[in-house]
C-alpha cells in the first residue's frame, strides 16, 4: 500500500469518525429539546388548567403525561373532567391519548374512551358510552382550521327535568339512546365556516323501552357566514350562532322503507337565537311518516296537527305518497303554507 493510499483511509475514515460524532450530537440535542418540550408542556398546560379555576371554569387530566418519543409528541391522561360552575355544568370521560408527529405538531389525533357522566343544572343528566371516539385536529397559532370527530356504537341515557303542569320538583323523564356510527366535521373557508355532520342508526326509546321512531339515518352539509372566528381559541360560546345567517345544502332524514326527507334554503338566526330561512322541502312516503309520527305525537292535539300535515302534503302532491313544497320559517315558527306546524328551538 502507498503513502497515498494511507492518506486517503485515513482522510476516509476521519469523515465517516466526524459523520458518526455529528449523528450522536444531533441524537443528544434532538433528545434534550424533546424531553425539554414535554416538560415544557406538562408544566404550562398545568399552570393553564389552574390559571383557568379562577374563572370558575376548571379541567383535569389525571396522571398527566406527554408520551411519543422520539418522533411523535402526544399528551395522556387517565381521566378527564371539566367544570363550569357559571353554567353549573360539568363532565368526566375515560382515559384519553394524542399523538402528533413531531415534524407536523398542527396536525394531531386524539382518542377520548368513556364511560362519559355530564350534568347540567337544573336537572338534566347524560351518561353515555362508545367503542371507539376519535378525533382529527389540524391547528394555527390562532387556533383550529380544521376537525373532525367520529364515534362507533354510542350507546347511553338522558334523565331529562319534566316540565309538565302536574310535574313535582325534581320529577324526570329517562331517555334511552343510541347510535352505530356518527361523524361532524368543520373547516375554515374563508371567513365562513363549513359544517357536515352525519348520524347511522339513531335510536331513540322511552323509560318504558319502546322506540320513537324507527332508528334514523341523518346527516346536514350546511355553510355559516362569516362563523370562520368560532374555530378560534375561546370562539365557541353560548349563544356564538345568534345574529348569524347561512346556507343549508341538504339535510336529509331517513326512516327506512322510502321515508326519506331532505330539506334546503338559506336561512338567519337573529339576536334571540330564533331561526327564520325559507327552505325546499321534499318528503317521500307521506303515508309512512304519518303512521309513525302519530306514535310519537300520542295526545289529541299533536295526533291532529300530525294528520292535518299529511293531508295538506298529500293534497299538494295531487294525491301522490310524495311532495315537494316550500317551508317558510319565520322567527322559530314554521309555516307550510299559511298554516303554522311547529316552533323550532331557540339557539
Amino acid at each position: 500500500m502507498t503513502a497515498a493510499d494511507i492518506a486517503e483511509t485515513s482522510t476516509g475514515s476521519r469523515k465517516i469518525k466526524r459523520l458518526a460524532i455529528g449523528i450522536v450530537l444531533f441524537l443528544i440535542v434532538y433528545s434534550g429539546a424533546w424531553f425539554l418540550a414535554a416538560s415544557q408542556i406538562e408544566t404550562r398546560l398545568a399552570a393553564f388548567l389552574t390559571e383557568k379555576r379562577k374563572g370558575g371554569a376548571s379541567a383535569e387530566c389525571d396522571a398527566m403525561s406527554v408520551r411519543g418519543f422520539p418522533f411523535r409528541v402526544g399528551l395522556f391522561c387517565d381521566t378527564v373532567r371539566l367544570d363550569d360552575m357559571a353554567r353549573g355544568a360539568s363532565a368526566s370521560f375515560g382515559a384519553l391519548r394524542s399523538a402528533a408527529q413531531v415534524y407536523r405538531p398542527g396536525h394531531a389525533v386524539i382518542e377520548l374512551d368513556g364511560p362519559a357522566e355530564i350534568r347540567v343544572s337544573p336537572g338534566l343528566t347524560i351518561s353515555a358510552d362508545w367503542t371507539l371516539m376519535h378525533a382529527s385536529i389540524q391547528a394555527t397559532l390562532s387556533g383550529l382550521n380544521r376537525t373532525s370527530i367520529t364515534y362507533d356504537q354510542l350507546a347511553g341515557t338522558a334523565m331529562l327535568p319534566a316540565f309538565e303542569d302536574d310535574a313535582a320538583p325534581g320529577d324526570t323523564h329517562k331517555v334511552i339512546f343510541n347510535a352505530g356510527h356518527g361523524e361532524a366535521h368543520l373547516r375554515q373557508n374563508g371567513p365562513d365556516l363549513d359544517a357536515a355532520l352525519s348520524i347511522d342508526t339513531f335510536d331513540l326509546k322511552l323509560d318504558n323501552g319502546l322506540s320513537l321512531l324507527p332508528p334514523v339515518n341523518a346527516s346536514a352539509d350546511m355553510t355559516l357566514v362569516d362563523r370562520a372566528p368560532l374555530m378560534q381559541r375561546g370562539g365557541w360560546k353560548p349563544e356564538a350562532l345568534r345574529n348569524s345567517k347561512g346556507e343549508m345544502r341538504n339535510l336529509t332524514l331517513d326512516l327506512g322503507n322510502g321515508m326519506v326527507t331532505t330539506a334546503s334554503g338559506p336561512f338567519s338566526v337573529n339576536d334571540q337565537g330564533l331561526i327564520s330561512g325559507e327552505f325546499s322541502v321534499t318528503m317521500k312516503n307521506i303515508e309512512g311518516w304519518r303512521q309513525n309520527l302519530v306514535k310519537v305525537f300520542t295526545d289529541e292535539d299533536g295526533t291532529v296537527m300530525v294528520n292535518n300535515i299529511a293531508n295538506m302534503l298529500t293534497a299538494l302532491a295531487d294525491g301522490k305518497n310524495e311532495a315537494t313544497v316550500k317551508l317558510n320559517v319565520r322567527d322559530g315558527i314554521a309555516f307550510l303554507a299559511f298554516f303554522p306546524i311547529g316552533e323550532l328551538p331557540q339557539l
